[in-house]
């Protein structure tokens, strides 16, 4: 496509709301509200957005909510690169886990119906699920909050080799659920982000209603609030009017196509557009009586609890916490090529909502840079703090490049690198603001970062988790223990799973794989201990030193255990990986 084709960033693809065909003033879209407040500087939200009103580049929406009504809508880049049709605020995305707080919204107002409790056992309509041994049971709530202990039915779909682009459906999500024969922990002693609890929401809604969640979600929650094209994504075939393309950059330049069939729904699947989640948002501050009332907002806004009463930063599907020293409601999502996000402050009565077709827009990032745009446009008497860091560095403190390396969570599967920088340490990118000998501050002040001598880094976010994470650091040069191990090669099976996965080595390197699904490196990080990007896998040996089994651990799944598959079975895994 030549640049003489492309809609240009002055012209239609950036699209201002007179262009749109709508008043250029604030659109009403709640009766009775009061004259929005804000007077914004709309330049700052067009150079938050600039990245994505280039020639020829997917893009995003956004849309500004004050008081009732829309201040501030526009669309930056490509609905459409196939067809050069303009991102607009009534353009349709797929809202990801944003989708979350709206099946969260229809599980609770059968509550506020009588139909069912928050703290029934699951099981009473769920039968499928199995019940475990020392695990309290899995409440109705604790779908809604994450601290059921499920796995992350994603991850599992995804090491049977499904991708995001196949077509999956609600029966094999709620069928490899019911074959799992542990949890990630008991239910209520940890907060960890699962999208196993919304997707079976979805089936609890239909069994107690009667009716899919789309038909109850247009019923009782799209239908009142004049939402008239967003819909849950429950049918691969479903036709969606003005629904952007997904897109993630292509290796060497450029874009590819990056659309989803699944059709489980509940922990994603809403498809929306800003124009119409503008309505949603405006509802969660007034809580108008079409829609549960203030019972129903006040349900979806009380933070849950673990079971040794410790209140975690999430109510039922929203992210609770608190930005410029007001309080802050939020939830992002990302399936596909997707991203979404919407932040309220409801003191103000703002709130942003973020919309984008390319798999690499931070959403977040961009929702907050319009919320503190709508913040500055207050009068005084309203405007809360600059957004300057909550904690400013201590006199004095200097960064300690000592403190530069890996380090390794194995209860969270992850990596995380501490770069030394002409301008200071940086975690995974973000600069970190020395507070005091060894602490740092990070996230603008929410986050505490400290190391200790003995080696460990413990990250404390609040927003995240109302539990420190510890760090261990790794070796900072590969041990002649940190290389591949051959001994590793062959195939492993759960009976959790339909499919094996497989340990291949080739090129001096070993590989992993699950199903048909792509391979991985495995690098090895020491002590029988390998990262694979997405997830680590701990090696098991028996008394003699042979390899027993596998413990994989994702962000969705702790210590899958993987036996080593021998003789015929071996065979079989592999010639399963091999087509």
């Amino acid at each position: 496509m030549t640049a003489a084709r492309v809609l240009r960033r002055t012209g239609a693809s950036l699209l201002c709301l007179a262009a749109l065909g709508l008043a250029p003033g604030p659109i009403p879209i709640a009766a009775g509200t009061d004259a929005p407040a804000v007077r914004l500087d709309t330049a700052r939200i067009d150079t938050a957005f600039a990245e994505y009103a280039r020639p020829g580049s997917p893009g995003c929406a956004v849309g500004v909510v004050e008081a009732g009504s829309i201040v501030f809508a526009r669309g930056y880049g490509l609905a459409s690169l196939e067809h050069e049709v303009p991102i607009t605020p009534r353009t349709m995305f797929d809202l990801g886990s944003t989708s979350k707080q709206i099946t969260s919204a229809a599980v609770a107002l059968l509550a506020l119906d009588g139909r069912l409790s928050l703290d029934d056992d699951i099981r009473k309509y769920l039968p499928e699920i199995p019940a475990m041994q020392r695990s309290p049971a899995i409440t109705v709530r604790r779908l809604l909050d994450h601290t059921s202990g499920l796995r992350d039915y994603t991850d599992l779909l995804s090491m049977e080799g499904h991708g995001d682009a196949d077509l999956t459906t609600t029966p094999q999500g709620l069928a490899i659920l019911a074959r799992q024969h542990g949890r990630n922990f008991p239910a209520g002693d940890e907060f960890r982000y699962t999208n196993s609890g919304h997707f079976l929401a979805s089936i609890l809604v239909q069994r107690v209603s009667g009716k899919s969640l789309r038909a109850f979600a247009r019923e009782r929650i799209f239908g009142p609030l004049g939402m008239a094209d967003s819909t849950y994504f429950d049918d691969h075939t479903l036709v969606v009017p003005r629904r952007a393309t997904g897109y993630a950059p292509r290796a060497g330049g450029g874009f590819e196509v990056a659309m989803s069939d699944w059709e489980q729904v509940g922990d994603g699947g809403v498809q929306s557009s800003i124009e119409e989640m503008a309505h949603w948002a405006a509802n969660l501050d007034t809580g108008a009586a079409p829609l549960g009332g203030r019972a129903l907002v006040d349900l979806l806004h009380t933070p849950g609890k673990l079971a040794d009463g410790t209140p975690i930063p999430y109510g039922l599907g929203l992210f609770l916490g608190t930005h410029r020293g007001l309080r802050l409601v939020e939830h992002g999502g990302a399936w596909a090529g997707w991203r979404a996000n919407l932040v309220r402050v409801p003191e103000r009565r703002i709130a942003v909502i973020t919309l984008c077709n390319i798999s690499t827009a931070a959403t977040r990032t961009l929702s907050l840079a319009a919320l503190d745009a709508a913040l500055d446009a207050l009068p005084v008497s309203e405007r809360p703090a600059g957004a300057a860091p909550a904690v400013t560095a201590a006199a004095g403190a200097r960064p300690e490049v000592s403190f530069a390396g890996r380090y390794v969570s194995e209860h969270l599967g992850d990596v995380e690198a501490v770069e030394a920088t002409p301008e200071g340490l940086s975690l995974e990118g973000e600069m970190l603001r020395p507070l005091g000998p060894g602490k740092y501050g990070a996230d603008a002040g929410r986050t505490t970062v400290t190391f200790s001598p003995e080696g460990t880094m413990t990250v404390d976010d609040p927003r995240e988790n109302p539990r420190a994470a510890v760090f261990k650091r790794l070796p900072s040069a590969p041990a002649a223990a940190a290389r591949p191990d051959r001994d590793l090669a062959g195939g492993y099976r759960s009976d959790d799973l339909d499919s094996g996965c497989l340990v291949s080595f080739g090129k001096e390197r070993l590989e992993f794989s699950c199903g048909a699904g792509e391979k991985t490196e495995m690098t090895p990080l020491g002590g029988d201990l390998y990262n694979l990007g997405w997830g680590l896998v701990r090696v098991k040996r028996d008394a003699r030193g042979s390899v027993e089994s596998l413990l994989l651990t994702t962000r969705g799944l702790v210590e899958f255990r993987l036996g080593r598959a021998g003789g015929a079975a071996g065979r079989a895994v592999y010639n399963s990986a091999h087509g």
